[in-house]
């Protein structure tokens, strides 16, 4: 009996060790750091850890008055507070708003592009309390742990192989419709060259026509003249 309590209790101390150490194990609150100020306890966090780079996520800061388990907590507590998160020398301000679960907890989305320290910079005032100090956040991990199958070399060189292709496929398309227009083009001047003879020829026929009309209207007159000269004579 007392081997098999042995046992069982080895087991369990095993099975809690894989899951203390596994990456994927769930993190309790205590992964968020709080800080009093007077009377006002002021915790901040991740809403969802782990954190990994290029999942929407959003830090979370918790605002109760008073201590231990009888703080209440603040509504409206952020009203008067300037809150910016910080990576290196880089920062960006945050609109908080109310958490519709959790009364006193507010939450700002965002997706934290990079591995890395990230850290929350709060200055103002939370009801008659001043409050200026910049809080750690959690690491973000590297969202490379959970792709599956992996991104490898050869997946690039085919990517950038079926960017080549549609390229390729473009350049191609854009070279036939030039070819097109060129096409169009040569038969618009065609016609506009045809058009021009067509009308170089009718004008050399009106030319033609006019004249002959002209020679006609002449010898009628000559003929007139000369009947008119036969009668005077006779």
């Amino acid at each position: 009996m007392k081997t098999r309590i042995v046992a069982l209790a080895s087991v369990s101390i095993f099975i809690l060790l894989i899951i203390s150490i596994s990456p994927f194990a769930i993190k309790s609150a205590l992964a968020h750091i709080t800080k009093v100020y007077g009377n006002y306890l002021l915790t901040v966090g991740w809403a969802n850890e782990p954190v990994y780079n290029g999942l929407i996520n959003a830090p979370l800061v918790i605002v109760k008055k008073g201590s231990g388990d009888t703080a209440k907590p603040v509504i409206n507590g952020l009203a008067n507070m300037q809150i910016s998160i910080k990576y290196g020398s880089v920062t960006k301000k945050l609109d908080f708003v109310p958490d519709s679960t959790v009364d006193g907890q507010y939450v700002s989305p965002l997706v934290p592009t990079r591995v890395g320290s990230y850290s929350l910079i709060m200055k103002g005032t939370i009801e008659n309390q001043s409050i200026d100090t910049e809080i750690a956040l959690d690491d973000v991990a590297s969202i490379d742990i959970l792709n599956f199958p992996p991104n490898t070399s050869s997946d690039t060189s085919a990517n950038l192989g079926q960017v080549g292709t549609i390229l390729d496929q473009l350049t191609n398309d854009i070279e036939e419709a030039k070819k097109n227009s060129d096409a169009a083009s040569q038969d618009l001047l065609n016609a506009a060259k045809s058009f021009q003879d067509v009308k170089d020829s009718t004008d050399r026929l009106y030319l033609i026509s006019m004249t002959g009309i002209g020679v006609g209207i002449a010898g009628v007159v000559i003929a007139v003249i000369a009947i008119t000269r036969n009668k005077q004579q006779v």
